[in-house]
């Protein structure tokens, strides 16, 4: 027999005006609300004709039921029956009360999803956090690393998330913005633990960091060969509890191509499943084979359509050269290229080196980073004509005009300096 935990008045009060808060978590919503301390997890929900939802339901902490259900007045009525009697300690009217505030909540917040905004009034304030996650690599949005294989991208993508996690620069160049934060790291290749604990274990070391210590988690998502539109709901729930998530590689969380869409399908289903993940999302990607075989001259693009290229925010290829090293450890020069930037101008590529100490047996051996200056030609950027490389390096020391940059690069005349600045307009920035 039920027993009512709450007295009449309380009822009643929680009729009209039940304490309720919610979270997008993704495609999904978070509803709670007190009395009776229940928690309302809506799924796959549809509103084109009245809502459903898959539901979960817990209530005091307590797992309480899942069921896909039909959220029309009768269905609330009908969910809020089955919730008291599973509850067994709160009266039906406060689940009445619960399951109609959560499902006018969760339908008015779709109705607000895609609302027009004014742009003559919309606010010019930057995002709480600011333009970047980790300046000037990460912005706040979608980020992607390209290079061919064994170049040391998943490393790369480790550092920067000690970097999150701990708040301290640990790629010379590569600085975190705003406080540590958890990073998610989803792993759709080698997705085995201590392979990326010992990663990051040297990482730590490098940097006189205990890995134990470290303010926030580093937390590791198993995708086991799952394309990331079939778990974007997961990850995108777990995402809301992290600052930064990372995923490694994006051809590895692609779905596989069938006789019903092409390779544009294929790419914007990843997108999408991007698009509903509310962190940065920072992407570890390969160039095609033809690239991968000639890198030294490609532009570091994404295997696969342009829907890649034009969906990331922000994109850099690596380049690197394995330098003289002593034995016991191995020493890797890198540049990034900012190969993409939404934005504004691409930013100038950064140089750093990366060397191993190594471990002998089971030990994981120490990984150090320092600063270092890009490869040679020095700020040059693959794929890229001389001339053109030539006026970008001279455009971000500041030679924006014609008579400017005839003084930054000598013999220039103002008719060859026009028609530069025309030609590099397109690697200032999409935007501009």
């Amino acid at each position: 027999m039920s027993v009512a935990a709450y007295s009449e008045a309380e009822i009643e009060a929680a009729a009209l005006r039940p304490s309720l808060e919610m979270e997008r978590l993704g495609p999904s919503y978070r509803v709670t609300i007190s009395p009776p301390g229940a928690v309302f997890l809506f799924r796959d929900v549809r509103t084109d004709r009245e809502l459903t939802a898959d539901l979960a339901v817990r209530v005091r902490g307590r797992h309480l039921f899942r069921s896909t259900v039909t959220l029309s007045l009768t269905g609330r009525d009908r969910l809020a029956k089955v919730a008291s009697g599973l509850d067994g300690r709160t009266d039906g009217g406060v689940w009445r009360a619960a399951a109609h505030a959560a499902a006018e909540a969760v339908m008015e917040a779709e109705e607000q999803l895609g609302a027009p905004i004014d742009l003559r009034s919309a606010s010019l304030e930057l995002p709480a956090g600011g333009l970047y996650v980790a300046e000037p690599m990460w912005p706040t949005g979608s980020m992607v690393l390209v290079s061919p294989g064994e170049a040391g991208k998943s490393t790369i993508a480790r550092a920067i998330a000690v970097s999150k996690a701990s708040g301290r620069q640990i790629i010379p160049g590569v600085a975190p913005i705003g406080a540590p934060c958890p990073v998610l790291y989803v792993a759709a290749e080698d997705p085995v633990a201590h392979w990326h604990a010992r990663s990051v274990e040297a990482i730590c070391r490098g940097a006189g960091i205990e890995r134990a210590d470290l303010p926030e988690p580093v937390e590791l998502f198993d995708a086991r060969g799952r394309p990331l539109h079939r778990i974007a709901r997961s990850i995108a729930e777990r995402a809301a509890d992290f600052g930064a998530v990372i995923l490694d590689s994006q051809q590895a969380l692609l779905s596989q191509l069938d006789a019903s869409g092409g390779v544009r399908d294929r790419d914007s289903l990843f997108w999408h499943a991007v698009d509903q993940l509310t962190p940065p999302t920072f992407i570890v990607a390969h160039p095609n084979r033809a690239d991968s075989r000639d890198w030294q001259r490609a532009d570091g693009r994404i295997a696969g359509s342009e829907v890649n290229r034009d969906r990331a925010r922000m994109a850099w290829s690596v380049a690197w050269r394995d330098e003289q090293a002593t034995i016991g450890q191995t020493v890797r020069r890198y540049t990034l290229h900012n190969t993409k930037r939404n934005h504004g101008p691409r930013e100038a590529p950064i140089g750093f080196t990366a060397t191993w100490l190594l471990g002998v047996n089971a030990d994981p051996g120490v990984l150090r980073f320092a600063a270092a200056e890009p490869l040679a030609p020095t700020s040059a950027e693959p794929g890229l004509p001389k001339a053109i490389t030539e006026t970008l390096e001279a455009y971000r020391r500041g030679a924006t005009t014609v008579p400017e940059l005839c003084v930054a690069i000598p013999g220039l005349t103002v008719e060859a300096a026009k028609k530069r600045l025309q030609r590099i307009a397109p690697y200032l920035g999409d935007d501009e």
